[in-house]
Protein backbone atom coordinates (compact mmCIF):
# COMPACT_ATOMS: atom_id res chain seq x y z
CA UNK A 1 0.00 0.00 0.00
CA UNK A 2 1.64 3.10 -1.19
CA UNK A 3 1.45 6.46 1.18
CA UNK A 4 -1.02 8.05 -1.05
CA UNK A 5 -3.40 4.97 -0.45
CA UNK A 6 -2.67 5.17 3.32
CA UNK A 7 -3.98 8.67 3.23
CA UNK A 8 -7.46 7.98 1.66
CA UNK A 9 -7.84 5.02 3.72
CA UNK A 10 -7.21 7.37 6.88
CA UNK A 11 -10.09 9.60 5.63
CA UNK A 12 -10.34 13.01 6.51
CA UNK A 13 -9.35 14.33 9.47
CA UNK A 14 -7.55 17.44 10.61
CA UNK A 15 -5.10 17.11 7.99
CA UNK A 16 -6.54 15.43 5.35
CA UNK A 17 -9.89 16.87 2.91
CA UNK A 18 -11.51 15.13 0.24
CA UNK A 19 -13.49 16.54 -2.95
CA UNK A 20 -14.90 15.00 -5.80
CA UNK A 21 -13.90 16.99 -8.23
CA UNK A 22 -12.47 20.32 -9.42
CA UNK A 23 -15.95 21.50 -10.01
CA UNK A 24 -15.70 22.15 -5.84
CA UNK A 25 -12.07 24.49 -6.31
CA UNK A 26 -13.67 27.49 -4.29
CA UNK A 27 -14.02 25.31 -1.48
CA UNK A 28 -10.86 23.52 -1.98
CA UNK A 29 -9.05 26.80 -1.31
CA UNK A 30 -10.59 27.12 1.47
CA UNK A 31 -9.85 24.39 2.90
CA UNK A 32 -6.10 24.74 1.61
CA UNK A 33 -6.04 28.35 3.27
CA UNK A 34 -7.14 26.54 6.36
CA UNK A 35 -4.31 24.24 5.98
CA UNK A 36 -1.80 26.82 6.04
CA UNK A 37 -3.06 29.03 8.96
CA UNK A 38 -3.06 25.33 11.36
CA UNK A 39 -0.80 22.29 10.78
CA UNK A 40 -0.78 21.66 6.88
CA UNK A 41 -2.67 19.40 5.24
CA UNK A 42 -3.45 17.63 2.23
CA UNK A 43 -6.59 17.56 -0.52
CA UNK A 44 -7.64 14.93 -3.24
CA UNK A 45 -9.75 15.96 -5.50
CA UNK A 46 -11.66 12.66 -7.06
CA UNK A 47 -12.51 11.37 -4.18
CA UNK A 48 -15.75 11.29 -2.58
CA UNK A 49 -16.21 12.26 1.40
CA UNK A 50 -16.53 8.57 2.24
CA UNK A 51 -13.52 7.64 0.77
CA UNK A 52 -14.42 5.97 -2.45
CA UNK A 53 -11.71 6.35 -5.26
CA UNK A 54 -14.04 8.20 -8.16
CA UNK A 55 -10.99 9.61 -10.30
CA UNK A 56 -11.02 13.14 -12.18
CA UNK A 57 -10.52 14.43 -15.74
CA UNK A 58 -6.86 15.50 -15.41
CA UNK A 59 -4.96 17.75 -18.13
CA UNK A 60 -1.84 19.82 -17.70
CA UNK A 61 -3.84 22.91 -17.86
CA UNK A 62 -5.83 21.43 -14.99
CA UNK A 63 -3.25 21.88 -12.80
CA UNK A 64 -1.92 24.58 -14.11
CA UNK A 65 -5.50 26.11 -13.65
CA UNK A 66 -5.55 24.96 -9.58
CA UNK A 67 -2.17 26.40 -9.10
CA UNK A 68 -3.01 30.03 -11.13
CA UNK A 69 -7.01 30.20 -8.97
CA UNK A 70 -5.40 29.17 -5.28
CA UNK A 71 -2.41 32.01 -5.85
CA UNK A 72 -4.92 35.05 -7.05
CA UNK A 73 -7.57 33.91 -4.18
CA UNK A 74 -5.48 34.17 -1.25
CA UNK A 75 -3.20 36.62 0.22
CA UNK A 76 -0.64 35.85 1.49
CA UNK A 77 -0.43 33.87 -1.55
CA UNK A 78 -0.16 30.35 -1.78
CA UNK A 79 1.94 27.82 -3.74
CA UNK A 80 0.96 24.59 -2.86
CA UNK A 81 2.21 21.25 -4.13
CA UNK A 82 0.05 19.59 -7.10
CA UNK A 83 0.71 16.42 -8.58
CA UNK A 84 -0.91 14.02 -10.65
CA UNK A 85 -1.71 10.28 -9.17
CA UNK A 86 -3.52 7.45 -10.15
CA UNK A 87 -5.29 4.62 -7.81
CA UNK A 88 -6.41 1.16 -9.44
CA UNK A 89 -6.23 2.73 -12.76
CA UNK A 90 -8.28 6.18 -11.66
CA UNK A 91 -6.42 9.03 -11.82
CA UNK A 92 -7.01 11.61 -8.88
CA UNK A 93 -5.37 15.45 -8.12
CA UNK A 94 -3.00 15.48 -4.83
CA UNK A 95 -2.65 19.09 -3.12
CA UNK A 96 -0.56 19.33 -0.46
CA UNK A 97 0.59 22.44 1.65
CA UNK A 98 2.83 23.29 4.47
CA UNK A 99 1.91 25.27 7.53
CA UNK A 100 2.56 28.67 6.64
CA UNK A 101 5.40 30.92 8.39
CA UNK A 102 3.22 33.95 6.85
CA UNK A 103 -0.28 33.16 8.33
CA UNK A 104 -2.68 34.40 8.79
CA UNK A 105 -3.93 33.77 5.06
CA UNK A 106 -7.11 34.46 3.50
CA UNK A 107 -9.25 32.77 0.57
CA UNK A 108 -11.58 35.25 -1.06
CA UNK A 109 -11.30 37.96 1.50
CA UNK A 110 -11.70 35.48 4.47
CA UNK A 111 -9.42 33.56 7.06
CA UNK A 112 -9.80 29.74 7.60
CA UNK A 113 -8.68 27.41 10.16
CA UNK A 114 -9.05 23.72 10.46
CA UNK A 115 -11.20 22.11 13.43
CA UNK A 116 -11.02 18.57 13.66
CA UNK A 117 -12.24 17.51 10.08
CA UNK A 118 -13.85 20.70 9.14
CA UNK A 119 -12.77 23.82 7.43
CA UNK A 120 -14.29 26.83 9.39
CA UNK A 121 -13.83 30.42 9.01
CA UNK A 122 -11.25 32.41 11.57
CA UNK A 123 -12.86 34.64 14.30
CA UNK A 124 -11.85 37.91 14.11
CA UNK A 125 -10.05 37.40 17.71
CA UNK A 126 -8.10 34.62 16.23
CA UNK A 127 -7.28 36.56 13.05
CA UNK A 128 -5.62 39.55 15.54
CA UNK A 129 -3.80 37.36 17.50
CA UNK A 130 -2.38 35.13 14.69
CA UNK A 131 -1.61 38.48 12.76
CA UNK A 132 0.28 39.90 16.18
CA UNK A 133 1.83 36.34 16.17
CA UNK A 134 3.47 36.93 12.64
CA UNK A 135 4.52 40.18 13.21
CA UNK A 136 5.99 39.62 16.63
CA UNK A 137 7.22 36.52 16.74
CA UNK A 138 8.65 36.21 13.03
CA UNK A 139 10.00 39.80 12.92
CA UNK A 140 9.96 42.14 9.40
CA UNK A 141 12.67 39.41 8.06
CA UNK A 142 10.31 36.65 8.08
CA UNK A 143 7.60 38.62 6.19
CA UNK A 144 7.47 37.98 2.15
CA UNK A 145 8.85 40.05 0.07
CA UNK A 146 5.76 39.95 -2.33
CA UNK A 147 7.56 42.14 -5.43
CA UNK A 148 10.51 40.01 -5.49
CA UNK A 149 11.73 37.03 -7.54
CA UNK A 150 14.84 34.97 -7.88
CA UNK A 151 15.92 37.20 -10.28
CA UNK A 152 16.87 40.04 -7.27
CA UNK A 153 19.11 37.26 -5.87
CA UNK A 154 23.10 37.87 -6.27
CA UNK A 155 23.93 34.53 -7.01
CA UNK A 156 27.50 35.30 -6.56
CA UNK A 157 26.81 36.80 -3.06
CA UNK A 158 24.71 33.17 -2.33
CA UNK A 159 28.02 31.10 -3.47
CA UNK A 160 30.27 33.14 -1.41
CA UNK A 161 28.26 32.56 1.96
CA UNK A 162 28.22 28.95 1.02
CA UNK A 163 32.10 29.06 0.90
CA UNK A 164 32.48 30.94 4.25
CA UNK A 165 29.79 29.09 6.02
CA UNK A 166 31.57 25.75 5.00
CA UNK A 167 35.22 27.11 6.30
CA UNK A 168 33.60 28.49 9.61
CA UNK A 169 30.84 26.13 10.61
CA UNK A 170 31.24 23.25 8.77
CA UNK A 171 28.23 23.62 6.81
CA UNK A 172 29.25 20.97 4.66
CA UNK A 173 27.01 22.53 1.23
CA UNK A 174 28.06 22.31 -2.58
CA UNK A 175 28.64 25.70 -3.85
CA UNK A 176 27.17 24.24 -6.65
CA UNK A 177 23.50 23.37 -5.13
CA UNK A 178 20.60 26.09 -7.03
CA UNK A 179 20.65 29.26 -5.06
CA UNK A 180 17.03 28.28 -4.54
CA UNK A 181 17.64 25.34 -2.54
CA UNK A 182 20.26 26.98 -0.76
CA UNK A 183 17.34 30.11 -0.13
CA UNK A 184 15.10 27.48 0.99
CA UNK A 185 17.29 25.24 3.23
CA UNK A 186 18.14 28.79 5.42
CA UNK A 187 14.28 29.33 5.21
CA UNK A 188 14.42 32.53 3.30
CA UNK A 189 12.42 30.90 0.02
CA UNK A 190 8.93 29.40 1.35
CA UNK A 191 6.61 28.40 -0.90
CA UNK A 192 8.34 30.43 -3.47
CA UNK A 193 7.86 33.46 -2.01
CA UNK A 194 11.17 35.37 -0.95
CA UNK A 195 10.91 36.77 2.30
CA UNK A 196 12.83 40.57 3.35
CA UNK A 197 15.59 38.92 4.89
CA UNK A 198 16.28 37.02 1.77
CA UNK A 199 16.49 40.61 -0.44
CA UNK A 200 18.29 42.34 2.53
CA UNK A 201 20.82 39.77 2.85
CA UNK A 202 21.09 38.54 -1.19
CA UNK A 203 19.69 40.71 -3.27
CA UNK A 204 21.43 42.60 -6.31
CA UNK A 205 19.78 46.04 -5.66
CA UNK A 206 17.61 45.82 -1.91
CA UNK A 207 17.43 49.31 -2.40
CA UNK A 208 14.57 48.92 -4.95
CA UNK A 209 12.61 47.51 -1.96
CA UNK A 210 13.60 49.05 1.03
CA UNK A 211 14.02 52.83 0.37
CA UNK A 212 16.65 53.50 3.22
CA UNK A 213 15.49 51.12 5.75
CA UNK A 214 19.13 49.16 5.89
CA UNK A 215 21.64 51.47 4.76
CA UNK A 216 24.42 52.80 7.54
CA UNK A 217 25.35 55.82 7.60
CA UNK A 218 29.20 56.70 8.94
CA UNK A 219 31.03 59.75 9.70
CA UNK A 220 34.08 60.88 11.59
CA UNK A 221 34.14 64.12 13.08
CA UNK A 222 37.04 66.54 14.39
CA UNK A 223 35.46 67.35 17.41
CA UNK A 224 33.08 65.59 20.30
CA UNK A 225 30.42 68.02 19.39
CA UNK A 226 28.20 69.32 16.51
CA UNK A 227 27.57 68.05 13.25
CA UNK A 228 28.26 70.79 11.02
CA UNK A 229 32.05 69.27 10.00
CA UNK A 230 33.32 66.06 9.22
CA UNK A 231 36.25 64.99 8.11
CA UNK A 232 34.48 61.78 6.15
CA UNK A 233 31.64 60.69 5.27
CA UNK A 234 29.82 57.58 3.73
CA UNK A 235 26.14 55.94 3.39
CA UNK A 236 26.19 52.39 2.88
CA UNK A 237 23.93 49.72 0.73
CA UNK A 238 23.75 47.22 -1.29
CA UNK A 239 22.80 43.91 0.57
CA UNK A 240 23.25 43.40 4.18
CA UNK A 241 26.94 41.31 3.67
CA UNK A 242 28.11 44.29 1.39
CA UNK A 243 26.79 46.81 3.90
CA UNK A 244 29.03 45.00 6.94
CA UNK A 245 31.89 44.64 5.24
CA UNK A 246 31.78 48.46 3.84
CA UNK A 247 31.41 49.82 7.60
CA UNK A 248 33.80 47.37 8.72
CA UNK A 249 36.44 49.03 6.25
CA UNK A 250 35.30 52.32 7.02
CA UNK A 251 35.66 51.86 11.50
CA UNK A 252 39.07 50.28 10.75
CA UNK A 253 40.29 53.22 8.44
CA UNK A 254 38.97 55.75 11.20
CA UNK A 255 40.95 53.80 14.08
CA UNK A 256 44.50 55.07 14.92
CA UNK A 257 47.16 53.02 14.62
CA UNK A 258 50.77 52.35 15.73
CA UNK A 259 53.82 50.16 14.22
CA UNK A 260 55.76 48.78 16.48
CA UNK A 261 59.95 48.91 16.30
CA UNK A 262 61.69 46.11 14.59
CA UNK A 263 58.16 45.26 12.91
CA UNK A 264 57.64 44.05 9.60
CA UNK A 265 55.41 46.94 7.24
CA UNK A 266 51.40 46.12 7.98
CA UNK A 267 51.75 44.69 11.11
CA UNK A 268 49.65 47.91 12.72
CA UNK A 269 47.95 47.37 16.03
CA UNK A 270 44.92 49.18 16.36
CA UNK A 271 43.57 50.87 19.28
CA UNK A 272 40.62 48.32 19.42
CA UNK A 273 40.65 45.34 19.41
CA UNK A 274 39.31 43.90 15.40
CA UNK A 275 36.58 41.67 16.95
CA UNK A 276 35.25 44.37 19.90
CA UNK A 277 34.15 46.11 16.65
CA UNK A 278 32.61 43.59 14.73
CA UNK A 279 30.46 42.61 17.21
CA UNK A 280 28.98 46.35 17.64
CA UNK A 281 28.70 46.38 14.09
CA UNK A 282 27.08 43.03 13.71
CA UNK A 283 24.33 43.04 16.99
CA UNK A 284 23.76 46.59 15.27
CA UNK A 285 22.67 44.77 11.70
CA UNK A 286 21.60 41.81 13.07
CA UNK A 287 18.92 43.90 15.88
CA UNK A 288 18.04 46.80 14.23
CA UNK A 289 14.25 47.43 13.87
CA UNK A 290 14.14 47.02 10.07
CA UNK A 291 10.27 48.31 9.86
CA UNK A 292 11.68 52.14 11.16
CA UNK A 293 12.54 54.31 8.03
CA UNK A 294 15.79 55.46 9.84
CA UNK A 295 19.29 54.94 8.68
CA UNK A 296 21.42 53.07 11.58
CA UNK A 297 24.38 55.66 11.98
CA UNK A 298 28.25 55.23 13.17
CA UNK A 299 29.78 58.35 14.34
CA UNK A 300 33.63 58.44 15.14
CA UNK A 301 34.63 61.00 17.62
CA UNK A 302 38.09 62.19 18.87
CA UNK A 303 37.08 60.50 22.87
CA UNK A 304 34.41 58.10 21.62
CA UNK A 305 32.91 55.77 18.77
CA UNK A 306 28.98 55.63 18.89
CA UNK A 307 26.62 52.74 17.34
CA UNK A 308 23.09 54.14 16.82
CA UNK A 309 19.75 52.25 15.26
CA UNK A 310 16.07 51.87 15.70
CA UNK A 311 16.27 48.79 18.05
CA UNK A 312 13.32 45.71 18.75
CA UNK A 313 15.70 44.25 21.53
CA UNK A 314 14.17 44.77 24.69
CA UNK A 315 11.68 42.97 26.19
CA UNK A 316 10.40 42.52 30.12
CA UNK A 317 13.92 40.37 30.56
CA UNK A 318 16.51 41.66 28.17
CA UNK A 319 17.18 45.24 29.92
CA UNK A 320 20.21 47.83 30.18
CA UNK A 321 21.61 46.14 32.95
CA UNK A 322 20.78 42.30 32.06
CA UNK A 323 23.01 43.29 28.91
CA UNK A 324 26.30 43.35 30.68
CA UNK A 325 25.64 39.68 32.36
CA UNK A 326 24.72 36.74 30.50
CA UNK A 327 21.35 36.61 28.94
CA UNK A 328 18.89 35.12 26.37
CA UNK A 329 19.68 35.76 22.76
CA UNK A 330 16.81 37.25 21.14
CA UNK A 331 17.92 38.96 17.69
CA UNK A 332 15.04 40.53 16.21
CA UNK A 333 15.72 39.19 12.84
CA UNK A 334 15.91 35.95 13.27
CA UNK A 335 16.78 34.55 9.62
CA UNK A 336 19.66 37.18 8.98
CA UNK A 337 21.04 36.49 12.66
CA UNK A 338 21.42 32.93 11.59
CA UNK A 339 23.31 33.91 8.22
CA UNK A 340 25.69 36.01 10.13
CA UNK A 341 25.98 33.22 12.90
CA UNK A 342 26.88 30.45 9.62
CA UNK A 343 29.58 33.13 8.71
CA UNK A 344 30.92 33.07 12.11
CA UNK A 345 30.18 36.89 12.71
CA UNK A 346 27.66 36.76 15.60
CA UNK A 347 26.91 34.43 18.23
CA UNK A 348 23.59 32.91 19.73
CA UNK A 349 23.96 32.18 23.05
CA UNK A 350 23.57 36.11 23.94
CA UNK A 351 27.96 37.10 24.43
CA UNK A 352 27.93 39.92 22.12
CA UNK A 353 27.39 42.94 24.53
CA UNK A 354 29.74 40.41 27.07
CA UNK A 355 32.51 40.02 24.11
CA UNK A 356 32.26 44.46 23.79
CA UNK A 357 32.55 44.85 27.30
CA UNK A 358 35.35 42.27 28.41
CA UNK A 359 37.41 43.66 24.96
CA UNK A 360 37.08 46.95 26.72
CA UNK A 361 38.45 45.59 30.13
CA UNK A 362 41.64 43.93 28.28
CA UNK A 363 42.40 46.87 26.47
CA UNK A 364 41.55 48.90 29.99
CA UNK A 365 38.95 51.38 28.92
CA UNK A 366 36.10 52.57 30.15
CA UNK A 367 32.71 49.86 30.68
CA UNK A 368 31.13 50.79 27.02
CA UNK A 369 27.50 52.63 27.96
CA UNK A 370 24.38 51.27 26.70
CA UNK A 371 21.29 53.63 26.13
CA UNK A 372 17.64 52.81 24.81
CA UNK A 373 15.45 56.05 24.12
CA UNK A 374 11.93 56.52 21.76
CA UNK A 375 12.92 52.86 20.25
CA UNK A 376 16.49 54.09 19.27
CA UNK A 377 19.45 52.21 20.87
CA UNK A 378 23.20 53.43 21.54
CA UNK A 379 26.47 52.21 21.80
CA UNK A 380 28.66 54.28 23.01
CA UNK A 381 32.93 53.18 23.30
CA UNK A 382 35.24 55.76 24.83
CA UNK A 383 38.89 55.59 22.93
CA UNK A 384 42.07 56.79 24.20
CA UNK A 385 43.59 59.99 24.14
Amino acid sequence: MTEYSQEINAGESEGIEFKRSTSLLKEAIQSLCAFANHKGGVLYFGVADDGQIIGQSVTDDTLKNIANTVKLNTEPKLYPQIEKVQFDGMTCIRVSIEQSPLKPHVAYGRAYIRVGSTTQQLSQDQYQLMLQQRNNGYGFDFQPCTQASMADIDEASVRQFIETANAVRDLNQSIYLPVDQVMEKLDLLKQGIISNAGILLFGKNPERFFSGHYEIKAASFPADTGYDEMTNEQEYNGNLIDVFAKAQGFLLNSLRKSYKKGEQSGSEHYEFPKAMLREALVNMIVHRDYRIDVKSTIEVRPSWISFYNPAQLFTPTITLETLKRHHPSRPGNKLIARVFYLMGLFENWGSGTLKIIESAKQSSRKEPRFDFQDGMFRLIIERQQ
